[in-house]
């Protein structure tokens, strides 16, 4: 994944987390979430029953606590958060190592290394 294109998935998974908890937690309702972030009903529905599919813990977390939030489940929360984004940082750098590795083998070996089509 090139950085462009992990920035925008990065930024769009912030947005849907977002959402959620407009949603979910602080309980704003579905025209305001619209106005707020400029997207359609459908964009919404979307980007909600998403977020609940990829992630059924935290959704159900954030369906339960509402505006009640334990420091404990704060510290959790960030504490898992710290994780997620060391678990990513790890893997972009996996990835460019590979990417470095496939053009070093091209220039230096002459072998092509990706198959036709793939980018």
């Amino acid at each position: 994944m090139k950085k462009e294109e992990s920035f925008v998935h990065d930024h769009s998974c912030i947005r849907a987390v977002e959402i959620y908890r407009l949603c979910k937690v602080e309980g704003l309702d579905n025209s305001a979430l619209m106005k707020k972030f400029g997207i359609s009903r459908t964009t919404l529905w979307r980007i909600l029953s998403t977020f609940e599919r990829e992630n059924p813990q935290i959704a159900e977390q954030m369906k339960r606590q509402g505006k009640d939030v334990t420091p404990e489940d704060y510290k959790r929360l960030q504490n898992e958060l710290a994780r997620l984004k060391k678990e990513l940082e790890r893997e972009r750098l996996r990835a460019d190592f590979y990417e470095e590795m496939v053009a070093y083998g091209e220039e230096v070996y002459g072998i092509r290394l990706k198959k036709a089509g793939t980018k």
